[in-house]
């Protein structure tokens, strides 16, 4: 009988040896955010809450969204968003660019995937000066996957810092 539990045993925790761990699934970052940089423009960024839950979004339909539990952003979205803004606008000293997001995500479609990005955007000098725009961005994805679509709102976020850069020169 002991010999009999000594075996089990024994087999039971070479099972459980020979069984690797499962792999944790990838995070996700911005290409463009990986730069380090510095401005002495102020840089705000807010998001939509449901943006806010750290999974990358993907809309269904109209009415329904999809936030991945497996594929997730390495790092806040926010402090990824405004580190690529930082190494991509002119310095611009004692202003602050605030951006609302509405949307940063995939959009299923009937005929084609996208990437969108929505939202607003506000540059105040301490004067009180301010301009104002709207982000409207949308692409179609070229192939499927999770890395795709990161790369594409990384280059639709590239965009929308240039058509901002454009309006503080």
């Amino acid at each position: 009988m002991i010999r009999l539990l000594a075996i089990t045993a024994l087999l039971a925790g070479l099972w459980g040896c020979s069984h690797a761990p499962e792999a944790s699934p990838p995070g996700y970052l911005l290409p463009s955010a990986t730069q380090a940089a510095h401005s002495p423009l102020t840089i705000k960024v807010r998001l939509a809450n449901y943006l806010n839950r750290g999974g990358i979004v993907m809309q269904l339909s109209d009415s329904e969204i999809q936030v991945a539990r497996h594929h997730r952003w390495a790092e806040p979205l926010t402090t990824q968003l405004q580190r690529a803004l930082e190494a991509s606008l002119p310095h611009a000293d004692e202003k602050t660019l605030t951006v609302e997001l509405t949307r940063f995500q995939g959009l299923q479609g009937k005929d084609r995937d996208s990437a969108v990005i929505t939202g607003r955007w506000a540059l105040t000098g301490n004067n009180g000066d301010a301009t104002q725009g709207r982000i409207q961005w949308e692409a179609a994805l070229d192939n499927g996957g999770y890395a795709n679509l990161v790369r594409t709102l990384d280059q639709g976020w590239q965009a929308v810092a240039k058509d901002i850069a454009t309006t503080m020169d």
